[in-house]
């Protein structure tokens, strides 16, 4: 089971940020949060609400693996704030796309790969 400090990376990096750029929206040094995902350095409690508001994370996931890490509210929000005036279908795909297992994943990367090579099916 991961702990808090794995789960803390794995957040920052499915976000594509530096420890620096993660810290920095809930003022925290980039070592300060190196230290946290090393399991060498305890975060408060408000610390990490923080980073749930800010980051739209599950606070039973960071804390203790319990749950999606996303909730489907904070999903769509996401989405939402990405897709902003797309057609309401393409945004619909997404929220689709965002909640896919990772098995599920490969079928998806496989019909692109094949349209991509031979088009659309008719």
């Amino acid at each position: 089971m991961e702990t808090f400090g794995q789960r803390l990376k794995r957040l920052r990096k499915e976000l594509g940020l530096t420890q620096v750029e993660f810290g920095q929206a809930v003022g925290i040094s980039g070592p300060g949060i190196a230290k946290a995902e090393a399991g060498s350095n305890r975060m408060s409690a408000a610390v990490v609400k923080l980073i749930c508001a800010t980051y739209h994370v599950s606070y039973a996931w960071l804390m203790e693996g319990v749950g999606e890490m996303w909730s489907p509210r904070d999903l769509d929000d996401l989405v939402d704030q990405y897709t902003a005036g797309w057609p309401e279908f393409a945004r619909a795909i997404m929220r689709g796309f965002v909640r896919l297992p990772d098995e599920e994943w490969q079928k998806v990367i496989d019909l692109v790969e094949h349209i991509k090579k031979e088009g659309l099916p008719r």
